[in-house]
């Protein structure tokens, strides 16, 4: 199910989703192409230390979860497809495509449709060149909400930033000598400022208990699933309106890996 805030009509327009749900935790989906000694539960697992890596077949390396029921996103993290080159990664219902995506950089992806029964939910990746060892750490599949504010100015565009800080070291004359670099976590920050009591107190609070459980999605375009980023670590305020009591104040802060290194 996918719901809607401030405007239930509006399901065409571009908005924010959140994942609220994931049927796939603990899933083991069949694989193929599989890669030698790997644990393909491992995917189904938001522990980003977990991975799989596929065989070198030329064989497509595709995962299978089989069927699922009331799914309205499909969502990867931590893939390695587009590494050596330009990838396409396809979703299915069973011999159904539903959604794909081109890739040039290995951004999480996310695909957000109406919901529906999947007979075999199943996730392609076409690589370049199609015996390449690609990784992928996580994928979680299930519902969302789709927020049409909150992304106020100046919102960060965390699908496109790098999780890289850069220092160099420089002569007296301030000419450059080397540089390092670290990783750092990006950071995000949401506001709902006129956010009406039956959302409030009903599907953002379904979302509240389940960002503490796991990892969530966010995509910040429903045309672009390489819009994505995985969020964690969230810090969540409720208020009520300044100015009129029946509306709340949202806001959401958390944690972003997008997948870009």
């Amino acid at each position: 199910m996918t719901i809607i805030n401030n405007v239930a009509a509006a399901t065409d327009r571009d908005g924010l989703s959140i994942t609220t749900s994931n049927v796939l935790l603990n899933v083991v989906p069949t694989i193929t192409d599989p890669g030698t000694g790997e644990i393909a539960a491992n995917i189904s697992d938001p522990n980003h230390s977990l991975n799989y890596t596929c065989g070198i077949s030329t064989v497509d390396f595709t995962v299978s979860y089989g069927a699922q029921t009331n799914i309205s996103y499909v969502a990867i993290s931590g893939h390695t497809a587009a590494t050596p080159a330009q990838a396409t990664i396809e979703l299915y219902n069973g011999v159904t495509l539903i959604d794909s995506v081109v890739l040039q950089r290995n951004n999480n992806v996310m695909f957000t449709f109406p919901a529906q029964a999947f007979q075999d939910l199943i996730i392609k990746f076409v690589t370049v060149p199609n015996n390449y060892q690609m990784t992928v750490s996580f994928i979680a599949a299930g519902e969302i909400i789709t927020l049409l504010k909150g992304q106020q100015a100046g919102y960060a565009r965390n699908w496109l930033n790098r999780h890289t800080t850069q220092r160099t070291a420089s002569t007296l004359e301030v000419g450059p000598i080397s540089s390092t670099q670290r990783a750092k976590a990006l950071k995000g920050s949401l506001s709902m400022p006129n956010e009406l009591a039956i959302f409030t107190e009903g599907a953002w609070q379904t979302f509240i208990d389940f960002s503490f459980e796991q990892p969530f999605f966010m995509k910040e375009f429903k045309s672009k699933p390489e819009s994505t980023y995985l969020c964690y670590d969230p810090l969540h305020g409720v208020k009520s309106h300044p100015q009129t009591p029946t509306l709340d104040v949202i806001t959401l802060k958390f944690t972003a890996f997008n997948g870009l290194t």
